[in-house]
């Protein structure tokens, strides 16, 4: 049986282990998790102790020595990597790949649009702020060359994700989401009580921003107070109550303070996609669960305000918006304005299916487990 491992970025979680298939690919391959999170994040690792998920064959790798330990008494036949680019991750990589046999697979999918590069805003920088300027430029050129890797075959979710990477062997397939989306969509909907859903997407404490290395764009007072003025009008004027769709990697110490924090506003963790399907409409910043707006075909309204604005996630979510033709509310400017349910109701559809052949799903790919797809390709190739 060949042997499969994975890289994972972070820690392993009852959520990895349905997102990356593991039921699906241990029918036909021996499949190992490697968690370096003790390796690349410890504080990261210590901040989360109580995500960790009990999988027997996942292995917490903390040094040079235990990857090695690893691979003297397993060698596997195929890696998927979820690192992201850096010099310790691209390490790992050189390490692995010294055995010229292992087929390398790389992940193209979950992509979000990202805005393209403002002229007038880099040189501003450049002028304004130089050791800024050169901080992200080097931060550039490093993920993006120095640590970039050569992969064999590369999975892409979508036609963004197929331009963007110059491997010419690919593995056509779809974003993790639309395997959830594909377990519930024929299932019973339940349209007993209408309301709209908030994604969360964990803007002021995320394990993504310690594993790139990002600040997070707004600090918790900031963030939760305008926030929940905004969500209690929407349900006032609009007349729909408001579900907050949890970020499945918020910390517990956050989670407690929600009925404070969130002032009323009614929570939920780990049934987002659900949540989207059910509802009337979405609210959100921008998140690769905008997947689920799409594929439910539901009105996507997103939040902004002045502080999100001047942050790094600004842009991102003004451009999220202008990919589906969006209604964008300023959490600040917009507070006192009455809100109008016919323009936020409003879905593009042309927008929708574009969002879908490019973020989503790759066209006439098939339509079944990304896991599945996977599968059938390395038994085809024989691998």
């Amino acid at each position: 049986m060949k042997k499969i491992f994975f890289l994972l970025p972070g820690q392993f979680s009852r959520r990895e282990y349905f997102r990356f298939g593991i039921d699906i690919l241990k029918k036909n391959f021996l499949v190992k998790t490697l968690d370096f999170t003790p390796w690349l994040n410890p504080e990261l690792y210590q901040d989360y102790p109580n995500k960790a998920f009990y999988f027997r064959n996942n292995v917490s790798i903390s040094s040079e020595k235990d990857l090695l330990n690893l691979l003297n008494t397993t060698q596997p036949d195929i890696v998927v990597d979820a690192l992201s680019n850096n010099k310790k991750a691209k390490r790992i990589k050189k390490i692995i790949k010294q055995n010229s046999k292992i087929l390398f697979v790389g992940l193209f999918i979950n992509t979000i649009p990202l805005p393209k590069t403002n002229i007038k805003e880099i040189l501003k920088i450049l002028i304004l702020k130089p050791k800024k300027f050169f901080y992200k430029l080097f931060k550039f050129v490093n993920i993006n060359y120095f640590y970039n890797f050569k992969f064999d075959p590369c999975i892409v979710g979508g036609l963004h994700a197929m331009s963007k990477t110059k491997t010419k062997e690919l593995i056509l397939g779809h974003c993790m989401d639309y395997d959830i989306y594909l377990d519930i969509k024929n299932k019973p909907v339940n349209n007993n009580n209408s309301y709209a859903v908030f994604i969360d997407d964990g803007m002021t404490h995320h394990s993504d921003y310690s594993i790139l290395n990002q600040k997070p764009p707004i600090s918790v007072d900031d963030y939760y107070p305008l926030l929940a003025k905004f969500l209690n009008k929407f349900a006032i004027e609009i007349k729909l109550p408001v579900l907050f769709a949890t970020h499945p990697k918020t910390p517990d110490h956050i989670i407690e303070k929600f009925p404070n924090l969130l002032k009323g506003i009614k929570y939920q963790i780990g049934n987002t996609a659900e949540l989207v399907r059910n509802s009337k409409m979405v609210l959100l910043h921008q998140s690769t669960t905008l997947a689920f707006a799409v594929l439910f075909n539901k009105p996507a309204v997103f939040l902004t305000s002045s502080k999100l604005k001047k942050s790094w996630i600004g842009h991102r979510i003004d451009n999220s918006a202008k990919v589906v033709n969006g209604q964008v509310i300023n959490l600040d400017n917009d507070l006192n304005k009455p809100l109008d349910l016919h323009r936020l109701s409003k879905i593009d559809s042309n927008k929708y299916k574009n969002y879908l052949d490019q973020h989503i799903k790759m066209p006439d790919s098939p339509d079944i487990p990304l896991w599945e797809i996977v599968t059938d390709y390395i038994k085809r190739k024989q691998l």
